[in-house]
């Protein structure tokens, strides 16, 4: 526990440094950039494009060729993941260029499964256009709308919208050990229970409130977000959990003692981005 702690105190302080970044660069004159300056969202895009990206390819590229040993391996599964990623941001960056070529190699990486098709081979070529679905969506389009979010919200605010995200997690743990005893999925998650999920939702709702005050946005729209994030976010874990199981692992990695690998970190995060960047970003000002 004392190590889970201390790795959760170095990724918020990670966090937090690499928004006060993206905070002090925003609109900085760079010539080698398309708009020749920084971007809000144009650090975080890069230490998502040259970390957690290549992280999240090698941990699920790892998980599915335990399940099938044809699945993707983790050169295709980052050109995919990155492919998807760049596109999106790119496009909200408005660097133009940049996300044709993106979007063309993204499309080039489904050559195997047009291959497939044409050879008459529709069981190959549907596995692989699933791989090329589930990795662009997955580690690639959805970690983009939390770069999108940082175009119209503050970086504390989008600190305070991660928090609201793992306040389902801390409060399901904590609720869930104090009073869990009926399971949801026992199969996949023993410990996920519906008095943790409860537990999860009520803390992540007061958290989501207080952000939406301070955005001057309603309280409730705070409240809805905290509470859809929690049910998300508990989805997008009980998704991963699949997997492992399926790949007979504990964890996606080892890279992060005490949690796990990356997608251990992220499994909450990854599919609440898209509730985030909607229910949140798209009504507020754009930040300058």
């Amino acid at each position: 526990m004392i190590t889970r702690i201390f790795i959760g105190f170095l990724l918020i302080a990670s966090l937090l440094g690499l928004l006060y970044a993206d905070g002090h660069f925003t609109g900085a004159t760079m010539e080698w950039l398309p708009q020749q300056r920084m971007p809000a969202g144009g650090v975080l895009f890069a230490a998502s494009a040259l970390i957690i990206l290549p992280l999240l390819a090698l941990e699920l590229s790892r998980l599915l060729r335990a399940i099938n040993a044809g699945a993707p391996g983790f050169a295709w599964t980052l050109c995919v993941a990155l492919g998807a990623f760049v596109a999106g941001c790119a496009q909200q960056f408005q660097w133009t260029i940049v996300a044709l070529v993106a979007g063309a190699l993204l499309l080039i990486a489904l050559v195997p499964a047009m291959f497939a098709a044409t050879k008459k081979n529709w069981h190959a070529a549907l596995t692989a256009f699933g791989y090329w679905v589930l990795i662009s969506v997955w580690i690639g389009w959805l970690p983009s709308c939390w770069i999108d979010m940082r175009s119209t919200l503050p970086a504390w605010a989008l600190a305070w919208a991660v928090l609201t995200v793992k306040s389902g997690d801390i409060g399901a743990y904590f609720s869930g050990v104090a009073l869990g005893k009926n399971h949801i999925a026992a199969w996949v998650s023993p410990k996920k229970s519906w008095e943790g999920l409860v537990g999860g939702i009520i803390l992540s709702c007061v958290v989501g409130a207080a952000l939406t005050n301070a955005l001057g946005q309603s309280i409730l729209v705070g409240v809805a977000f905290g509470a859809l994030a929690a049910f998300i976010g508990m989805l997008g874990d009980l998704a991963e959990s699949i997997l492992k199981r399926e790949a007979l692992a504990k964890d996606s990695g080892s890279i992060l003692p005490g949690m796990g690998g990356m997608f251990d970190v992220m499994d909450s995060l990854l599919p609440t981005a898209p509730l985030a960047l909607w229910l949140l970003a798209k009504s507020s000002a754009p930040v300058l």
